[in-house]
């Protein structure tokens, strides 16, 4: 993944949506000339193309980093037909608003990078998960744009992430949903991504009915909210956090919980859930030490889909752990985390572990 950006100091929360596909590399258009990329799936641009000097150096810069076939996504700040003839006239595969919604540039995107796949019999299940993933994925990233930015969450955007993540689990092996997730770059997201694929599967071995299914689903996708407020250098460190990290990472339950209750209209289990994930049974959890009774069935749930997750995610820094070393971790909390649930669970990690 690449982007050409002539404004580097605003392209951060650009680039991290676009690495829901993988890493991506950002190229100043002032500095074109550097060692191309190794062909890039797709490139994206984020120039302004009506000064004339830009359309040249962008035009340079494609020759230069474009690989054969690859297609060429240009973000416009003018949307005026002068500003999309000259897109087109450089190459441009599509053209999109700069100002658009996260969900239509990952929606655009998907459709670029995989157009044809479903008509591909070889291809088809795999391009069922993709297309719901990248559903949920482009709803989970308004909502965290919104969150950050101190607005509301869009009810909307959860529904279509859970209806999507509900769909894909119930029709396509966990194996599937995981190989595309932990392709995403970003940790927040392949997170919550994770969180909300094992958690809907597990709702769907439980036996659970749709509108329960969707309500634990639900709990997933907004278990970790509050972190849309967590320092982005925090949320990225590669490595250990320190103690004074640790306290205000450790905010995010609350905050997530404040943000929803302020906000009305959520469920009690889900308000419940953001707040209570990291508790446990023995009452050494956080952020209000709750124990046994006081824990819900569909909490206890998320804290194991919660755990197994950070353990199997894949990280730059430092290898997954095997489906079967993180099971064998989740037994080990005996009297933290239900124990019938947790064997329950064994029949997900079992499906988590063909895809390791």
């Amino acid at each position: 993944m690449l982007l050409i950006t002539d404004r580097l100091d605003e392209s951060r929360d650009l680039a991290r949506r676009l690495g829901f596909w993988g890493p991506c590399r950002v190229v100043a258009l002032e500095h074109h000339g550097a060692a191309p990329v190794t062909q890039p799936q797709i490139v994206v641009s984020d120039v302004d193309l009506a000064q004339r000097h830009s359309v040249e150096a962008m035009r340079a810069a494609l020759a230069r980093h474009r690989g054969r076939g690859a297609p060429y996504l240009c973000l416009l700040r003018d949307m005026t037909a002068r500003s999309t003839i000259q897109a087109r006239a450089i190459g441009a595969t599509e053209v999109l608003s700069a100002d658009m919604a996260a969900s239509q540039l990952l929606k655009t995107i998907e459709q670029l990078l995989h157009e044809g796949d479903a008509a591909d019999p070889a291809r088809g299940t795999a391009a069922f998960t993709r297309a719901h993933l990248a559903t949920a994925a482009a709803s989970l990233a308004d909502m965290l744009q919104s969150a950050s930015a101190g607005g509301a969450i869009a009810l909307r955007a959860v529904e279509a992430s859970v209806e999507a993540i509900d769909q894909a689990a119930g029709a396509s092996d966990i194996g599937d949903w995981l190989q595309v997730v932990w392709s995403y770059d970003d940790l927040t997201y392949q997170h919550c991504m994770l969180v909300a694929g094992l958690a809907a599967s597990f709702a769907h071995d439980l036996g659970f009915s749709a509108e329960d299914r969707k309500l634990v689903t639900r709990a997933a996708v907004l278990h970790d909210i509050g972190k849309a407020r967590i320092p982005l250098e925090l949320l990225h460190k590669p490595g250990a956090l320190d103690h004074a990290e640790q306290v205000v990472m450790r905010t995010h339950p609350a905050v997530g919980h404040a943000m929803l209750l302020a906000q009305g209209g959520f469920q009690p289990e889900i308000l419940a859930a953001v707040r209570s994930h990291h508790e446990y049974l023995d009452g050494s959890g956080y952020p209000d030490g709750l124990g046994g009774s006081q824990i819900s069935d569909v909490v206890r749930i998320i804290t194991i889909c919660d755990i197994y997750a950070a353990l199997i995610e894949r990280r730059s820094y430092k290898p997954p752990m095997m489906p079967e070393q993180a099971y064998d971790i989740l037994q080990l909390m005996a009297g933290k985390l239900d124990a019938a649930l947790v064997r329950a669970f064994q029949q997900v990690v079992q499906k988590t572990a063909q895809a390791a």
